[in-house]
Order: structure tokens, then C-alpha cells, then sequence
């Protein structure tokens, strides 16, 4: 058998391979670029899903794998004012989860708007969450994150904790 005949059945099962199904989850961060106070996404959770990368306003996130799931909430973590180029991690926070749940089918790939209409807690917009709310996004979902803060929702408001290695 020749080389091309060996070499051709290889080539089809590799193309193949790239055709399999992939079920993906990618954030649109919805916040206009040129506001006065960015709002970037700077981590974010869906599912089984994290978002680690910053997604800066007016822009998406690289997509993520995801699983086939039913409706989940999603949560975000905004820096306002912070740029992701910086070296310094962001100081202020403003946390948010969404107002219903997100979903997405085998093989297809779910886009999850982050914007005040899908999410709840900006204070900014006048949408707050409930200290419950707060605590467990902060607590649970993000708590490295918050390792060094507190957060008021009621002001979304981050302080440093005294004494802490994040705070002065």
C-alpha cells in the first residue's frame, strides 16, 4: 500500500475528529466602552463554568467548555474603573447575579449578556441585592476574591478588612 493511500484514511478520521460536538458558554459583557466608569467583568461563574479572564466593556469573553445544563444563575464580579492591562488587582467591586437562569443545549454555545436588564446588584442602575444574596456570592461563589474585602450591597461598597494583607 502506497504512502497516499496510508496517509489518506488518517487525514479523514483526523478531520472527523475536529467535527465532534462541542458545547461551549461565552460572557458579553453588555456595559458600553466609553462610560465615564468602565465596568469591566472581572470574574464570573455559570454552572460548572469560571470566568477568570477580564472581559473588558463592549467586548467577550474567549469561549469556555461547558456542560449541557437547564436553566443556572450566573454571577459576575465587576472592577469599575479597573484596567484589566494593569498589574494591580482591582480594589472596588460591585457583585452581581442573574435575574434568571441561563441554559444551554449539547453542541450549542450559550452567550450570557451582562448588563443590568440580565443581572441584578448595580447599585449604580438601582438594583440591589440582599445581604443573603451578597454573602454568598462573595463567600461561596468568589471567596478568594473577598478574601481581603467586605461588601455592602446596599452601597456596593468593597472595603478592605483591617489588618488584612489586602487592606491598609
Amino acid at each position: 500500500m502506497s504512502g497516499a493511500k496510508v496517509l489518506l484514511p488518517i487525514l479523514a478520521f483526523v478531520a472527523a475528529c475536529d467535527q465532534a460536538p462541542h458545547t461551549m458558554a461565552v460572557l458579553d459583557n453588555g456595559y458600553p466602552a466609553d462610560a465615564g466608569t468602565p465596568l469591566v467583568v472581572y470574574h464570573a461563574f455559570w454552572s460548572a463554568v469560571p470566568f477568570q479572564a477580564p472581559v473588558p466593556p463592549g467586548t467577550s469573553s474567549d469561549p469556555q467548555v461547558a456542560e449541557p445544563a437547564s436553566p443556572n444563575t450566573a454571577y459576575v464580579v465587576l472592577a469599575p474603573g479597573w484596567d484589566p492591562q494593569s498589574s494591580a488587582p482591582p480594589t472596588s467591586f460591585v457583585v452581581m447575579q442573574s435575574r434568571g437562569g441561563f441554559g444551554v443545549n449539547f453542541n450549542d454555545t450559550l452567550h450570557i449578556p451582562v448588563d443590568d436588564t440580565s443581572f441584578a446588584g448595580n447599585c449604580a442602575a438601582g438594583s440591589f441585592l440582599t445581604q443573603d444574596q451578597a454573602d454568598f456570592i462573595t463567600q461561596l461563589v468568589f471567596p478568594n476574591d473577598f478574601a481581603s474585602f467586605t461588601y455592602d450591597p446596599t452601597t456596593c461598597t468593597t472595603t478592605p478588612i483591617p489588618g488584612d494583607a489586602g487592606g491598609d
